[in-house]
């Protein structure tokens, strides 16, 4: 068994298809499918079901994918390790995000940190808490930003992420300083199709009746704008630019926790590491900023 036949076999996972695989690293189709059968021979399982749509890891192969991911990883900390004592800090960093981070602070974020360690490969998957764990698990990802980590992981408390109620800028109750949901509570609500959102309404005793479900921020937004009912949505939803709507804090007061997850601190790469530290470096300057303005 050889690295390559490892990375061959994660490859042809991801693409659902040796040819495809084949296209996406650099070798040709019946090397690929050589490389697979013969770690299925030295393995003794299928890894693959092969149909004429393209192929699908078999139950142990799934067992088999994780184990490979693992070992992967390990060889990539070992060459990340061994750069940096060199003093060379390359390698690829795998992160995960659920979309309102992705969308407001993480293009800043990535910048700064590709800025400093230009030679790092950066893949960003973005999914809910559910994809995210299971990312996390199965060692697709390094770290993840999100709010609802999985209890297996470990993680680290990053912002707080505040509850807002968005109305049309020219309501009634658009100069109030905060707004009880019991003030709005008799008009049509938009829900954000987040289930962690629902979740937080539902754990603080807000049960609004929902006229429409929406997954587009931008839509929603502009539904409001358009007096089709009011939202409430975490802060970090609400993009630098907004249709003509306000975002008033509700009151009590309800915040969501971003925190950034990985499956062991022990564990991680050094570039991982660094990640998570300049993380928690860019987000205390995006704190102090918000503090001056």
């Amino acid at each position: 068994m050889t690295l390559t036949q490892l990375q061959v076999f994660v490859a042809a996972a991801k693409a659902g298809s040796f040819t495809r695989a084949a296209e996406e690293i650099g070798f040709t189709q019946s090397a690929v499918s050589q490389m697979i059968q013969t770690l299925e021979k030295e393995l003794g399982v299928s890894l693959f079901q092969r149909s004429r749509s393209g192929i699908t890891p078999t139950s142990i192969g799934e067992r088999m994918l994780a184990h490979a991911r693992d070992i992967l990883n390990i060889t990539s900390c070992m060459t990340e390790e061994a750069n940096v004592a060199r003093g060379i800090t390359s390698g690829t960093l795998r992160i995960a995000s659920i979309p309102s981070v992705a969308s407001r602070f993480l293009p800043g974020l990535l910048g700064s940190f590709r800025k400093r360690f230009p030679a790092v490969d950066i893949m960003l998957l973005e999914g809910d808490s559910d994809e995210i764990s299971n990312w996390l698990h199965s060692s697709v990802v390094d770290i993840a930003f999100t709010v609802l980590p999985d209890k297996e992981m470990q993680t680290l408390p990053l912002l707080q992420d505040e509850m807002m109620v968005i109305l049309p800028d020219t309501h009634p109750l658009k100069d109030s300083q905060t707004l009880r949901f019991s003030e709005i509570a008799e008009r049509c609500f938009i829900m954000p199709k987040d289930g962690c959102i629902r979740k937080m309404l539902q754990e603080n005793h807000i049960n609004p009746t929902v006229t429409f479900e929406v997954r587009e921020v931008y839509t929603i937004l502009t539904m409001v704008q358009e007096y089709i009912g009011v939202t409430i949505m975490p802060e970090l939803y609400m993009p630098p630019v907004i249709p003509k709507v306000v975002a008033i804090p509700l009151s009590p007061p309800i915040t969501r926790e971003v925190m950034l997850a990985v499956r062991n601190w022990q564990s991680i790469s050094p570039l991982t590491a660094e990640f998570a530290v300049h993380s928690q470096q860019y987000v205390k300057g995006m704190e102090l900023t918000r503090q001056t303005n």
